[in-house]
């Protein structure tokens, strides 16, 4: 092949991109195990599965193609450019699994499997051990309640501490602020359902016509 022309045809072997295929499902089970184990995000797990299912194998496609022509690669980048998240990724962790199943897609494409397969069975070790050793210092059953205010100046204090008046343990985690209005998420300790009915009654005070929703038995790690 003449690498030095854009243009020339590319020859992908049919029995390495079936291996590399195959590895990458396998991989991408294996993946969402490891993260649905020892993530902290309050999240249904069940989804990172057909999202790495599709993820890594289109990654090894488009490297098994592109890999050897400037020209495709260009114009990868070009088709690239116009991609966008309908709703933007937030948590750094979240971006962390997907980063790692695009890793994995590049390196089965480039046809590295055994640094690829080194890479993932260290990370994926260092991520168990981590939330292994988390879950042995404070294992802490909370939930999350998100709670929506129409108005863009919420005194977060008077949240906070309206929260606090009921006898609540709160942590807020996360204050958006946009045209829409402002959204809490905060992280009640031990927190029992039948406080809602109160909780959404102090809230009223401050914006009568706030949301609130709860998220039960979130398992966090502090």
């Amino acid at each position: 092949m003449d690498f030095l022309n854009p243009y020339t045809s590319i020859d992908v072997s049919l029995i390495d991109l079936i291996r590399n295929m195959g590895l990458g499902l396998l991989l991408a089970v294996a993946w969402t195990f490891v993260v649905s184990r020892s993530t902290r995000l309050v999240v249904d797990t069940r989804q990172y599965l057909p999202i790495f299912i599709l993820l890594i194998p289109s990654m090894i496609l488009i490297i098994s193609i592109i890999k050897s022509s400037i020209a495709l690669s260009l114009g990868l980048v070009g088709a690239l450019s116009i991609v966008r998240f309908r709703t933007p990724i937030k948590e750094p962790e979240e971006l962390l699994y997907l980063f790692v199943a695009i890793a994995i897609g590049l390196g089965l494409g480039a046809n590295q499997v055994l640094a690829t397969l080194v890479g993932f069975v260290s990370i994926s070790i260092g991520i168990l051990l981590t939330g292994f050793f988390n879950k042995g210092a404070k294992n802490v059953r909370s939930t999350f309640v998100e709670i929506s205010f129409a108005a863009e100046d919420v005194d977060v204090a008077a949240v906070n501490g309206a929260l606090m008046g009921l006898g609540m343990d709160v942590n807020i985690k996360r204050v958006d602020t946009s045209g829409a209005g402002t959204d809490l998420l905060v992280e009640v300790a031990n927190f029992n359902m039948a406080q809602m009915s109160t909780a959404t009654s102090a809230l009223k005070a401050i914006d009568p016509n706030v949301g609130v929703i709860a998220t039960q038995n979130a398992r966090i790690i502090t």
